[in-house]
């Protein structure tokens, strides 16, 4: 058995910056400069306001948030699908060859394990991961629910894509990512 040339201690390693609540401080200077990625105000019918955070696809979440999230996003691989379409080898008038595949089949809806609906609705599930218990069940008893904080991730969400069509950096192009010249 071959020793490693080098052991990895703890000094030896590189000090990383602290990343607790990198979150939220991503969320207070998004706020801070008035971005398209800040919070949104959440106002009840008691008058209280609630912060709601960016969709949690924007990866904006506290870390325990973000981690309860991709839990979910990983929970519907197990959700009934429609069969697979199998497409068969076709042939182009160029004459090139697109060869067999099968397409996995979509998600049933509404979502479902085992012919089982799934309680409460993913919609729902979402809102109650990137929000958290306490949080969401403050939205609940001030007269709300998931579908006003969808409401605002959706207003967020035509925000951000306003932002696309001015911005120069992406205006008209499919891909940032310009190759340098050597």
């Amino acid at each position: 058995m071959t020793k490693p040339t080098h052991v990895h201690t703890p000094a030896a390693l590189p000090k990383l910056p602290n990343v607790a609540g990198a979150g939220a401080r991503a969320r207070e200077q998004a706020e801070e400069y008035d971005s398209v990625f800040a919070p949104m105000t959440l106002e009840l019918d008691n008058g209280q306001t609630i912060q709601i955070p960016p969709h949690p696809n924007l990866r904006l979440l506290d870390d325990d948030r973000q981690e309860a999230y991709e839990e979910l996003l990983f929970e519907t691989e197990t959700y009934d699908r429609h069969p697979d379409i199998y497409i068969p080898e076709q042939t182009l008038t160029s004459g090139v060859i697109l060869p067999a595949e099968t397409k996995r089949g979509e998600l049933m809806v509404p979502y479902r394990r085992d012919g089982v609906l799934i309680k409460p609705p993913y919609s729902v599930r979402v809102v109650q991961v990137a929000l958290g218990d306490d949080t969401y069940t403050a939205v609940k008893a001030g007269g709300k629910g998931a579908a006003d904080v969808w409401r605002l991730w959706n207003e967020s969400a035509d925000r951000i894509a306003r932002r696309q069509e001015v911005d120069s950096k992406s205006n008209g192009s499919p891909n940032p990512v310009v190759p340098l010249s050597r």
